[in-house]
C-alpha cells in the first residue's frame, strides 16, 4: 500500500507495550527498541504526542525502564496487574488506547499504533471513517492480526528488520553451512552455544 507523508503532518503514536514485549521474546528472544519504533514512524513528521501503555509487574522493577522511554520522548500510562481468586490474572489497555487514540484523533493527521493486536481493527476503521486520519501500524508481522494488517493505510514489519528494531539481535548462522563443519570437528569441539543452535533449543538474540 501507498501513503504520503510530508513533514507537515502531525503525527501521534500509541504503543501496545505488552504486545511487543511479548512478540520480541516469543519470537527472537529480545527486547524490543523503541528508540528504532519512534524514530521510523516519525521521520521529518511532527510528533504531537507518544503514550506507551504499560502493565506494571508485582516486583514494579520498570523505573528504569520508564526512564528510557522519557528521554524518547514517550509518555507512560501504567496499569497494575489484576490477580483475581484462584491465581487468575488479567491486565490490558487496550480501551485505554482507544479512547485515547479517539481524543487525540481532531488534532493531528496520522495516528501510529504499535502493535499487532487485532481488536483494534474496529479502532483503525472508526478512526479513518469518522476523523479522516491516516492511520499506520508497526508491529511483528509473524505475530500481528491480518485483519489488522488489511485495515491500516500503512504497515511496517519489523520482521523485515529485526537488527534494527530488536536490542541485541544476532543473526544465526546458516544450519546447513554449520553441519558441514560440524562433520569436520568432533563433537566435543562446539561449546553448548553452538550446539544449541543445531538443536533448535537456542533462539535468536
Amino acid at each position: 500500500m501507498s501513503v504520503i507523508k510530508h513533514s507537515d503532518q502531525r503525527v501521534a503514536v500509541f504503543i501496545d507495550t505488552q504486545n511487543l514485549y511479548h512478540s520480541a521474546k516469543n519470537l527472537y528472544n529480545t527486547k524490543v527498541n523503541f528508540g528504532a519504533i519512534m524514530d521510523t514512524v516519525i521521520g521529518k513528521r511532527k510528533l504531537i504526542r507518544a503514550i506507551a501503555y504499560v502493565i506494571t509487574t508485582e516486583a514494579g522493577d520498570e523505573t528504569n525502564f520508564f526512564e528510557a522511554l522519557t528521554k524518547l520522548g514517550i509518555e507512560t500510562k501504567t496499569k497494575d496487574l489484576k490477580i483475581f481468586y484462584g491465581g487468575a490474572k488479567k491486565a490490558d489497555w487496550d480501551v485505554g488506547m482507544a479512547v485515547d487514540a479517539i481524543r487525540l484523533a481532531p488534532k493531528v493527521d496520522t495516528i501510529v499504533l504499535a502493535t499487532g493486536d487485532g481488536d483494534f481493527v474496529p479502532l483503525v476503521n472508526f478512526l479513518k471513517e469518522h476523523f479522516g486520519v491516516q492511520v499506520e501500524v508497526i508491529s511483528f508481522g509473524r505475530s500481528s492480526s491480518g485483519e489488522l494488517k488489511e485495515a491500516c493505510e500503512d504497515f511496517i514489519d519489523m520482521c523485515d528488520q529485526p537488527e534494527k528494531f530488536l536490542i541485541g539481535y544476532r543473526t544465526r548462522r546458516p544450519v546447513k553451512k554449520a553441519k558441514t563443519h560440524l562433520k569436520k570437528q568432533n563433537i566435543q569441539d562446539f561449546s553448548d552455544e553452538d550446539l544449541g543452535i543445531f538443536s533448535g533449543r537456542e533462539e535468536n538474540k
